[in-house]
């Protein structure tokens, strides 16, 4: 009889305690996945914030280094073409080169410091610091050799647009290195850290400007700038992640997810309609399903 039915057991056998403990074992509950944007507190704050500045004072120190190493040696070279430089507006090729290295040099530290000290005060987040750091390496070099044009165009007409090119190179660098930093460890809420990121520049340069504007002067600003600008962006990803972890709580409304859509997208077929159309024609069984418990 036994073995015409396998499930058969006979008598005084009984279940072994390992399968008893298997048939009663509870299922393990799943961790839950989370949604929505980080909690972040005031410490966190204030250490990005400090952070940037750090990492901007760091480029800025580079910059006063090569200011300081290079001015007794360019003074007397520029000294006899000062008069004939002001005069033809032109900028002398020794001049054009040696601003063009402090300019990189100086973004270039500034980025990855910056980056660097960011990325420790979230360490658990941001756990692809070699890979951000090659990339931010990557990109200041790019950045150069598009820019490098540009110097070498402006020498020949205005220093002010030199001191320009220069200027939209400190942009560019510091708006990139802070973007790759972010989009490498939360590709989820890409579009929360451009907003945090260009909204910082803006105000970053609307300081710098105000800068100029009271002291009349672009070398305080010319100082200034990477400080500045660094320090912002750690304030502002910082405190409107802040703002819109709030709004996340308050609302429930998660509109800078990625995932989240507005209206049809070209080449996505909207499928909410067909999801309510099958539900509207899908027989209700859960009466008939309760009756047979």
């Amino acid at each position: 009889m036994d073995e015409q039915n396998p499930q058969y057991v006979q008598p005084g056998q009984g279940i072994q305690p390992q399968q008893e403990q298997q048939a009663f074992q509870q299922p393990q509950p799943q961790p839950e996945i989370a949604y929505g944007p980080r909690k972040l507190n005031f410490l966190t704050l204030v250490l990005k914030t400090l952070a940037g500045l750090a990492g901007g004072i760091a480029g800025t120190g580079i910059m006063v280094l090569i200011f300081l190493g290079t001015s007794s040696i360019l003074q007397p070279i520029l000294g006899p073409l000062a008069g004939a430089d002001a005069a033809t507006g032109e900028s002398s090729p020794l001049f054009i080169v040696v601003l063009m290295g402090m300019v990189f040099a100086t973004s270039i530290v500034s980025s990855m410091v910056s980056t660097l000290l960011i990325a420790y005060t979230e360490r658990d987040r941001y756990n692809k610091i070699a890979t951000a750091m090659s990339q931010v390496f990557i990109i200041n070099m790019v950045i150069f050799a598009f820019v490098l044009p540009i110097y070498l165009t402006t020498s020949v007409s205005r220093l002010e647009l030199t001191a320009f090119a220069a200027f939209i190179q400190v942009i560019l660098s510091t708006t990139a290195s802070a973007l790759i930093l972010e989009l490498i460890h939360d590709h989820r809420y890409a579009l929360l850290a451009v907003y945090t990121t260009i909204l910082a520049i803006l105000v970053a340069t609307g300081v710098n400007y105000f800068l100029y504007y009271i002291t009349g002067t672009a070398t305080i600003m010319f100082f200034a700038a990477l400080p500045i600008y660094w320090a912002t962006i750690g304030f502002s990803q910082s405190s409107l992640t802040m703002i819109y972890y709030w709004i996340y709580e308050t609302w429930g409304s998660d509109f800078l997810a990625s995932s989240t859509t507005f209206g049809a997208d070209y080449g996505v077929p909207d499928t909410s309609e067909e999801e309510e159309e099958e539900a509207m024609q899908k027989p209700d069984s859960e009466g008939g399903d309760f009756f047979k418990q």
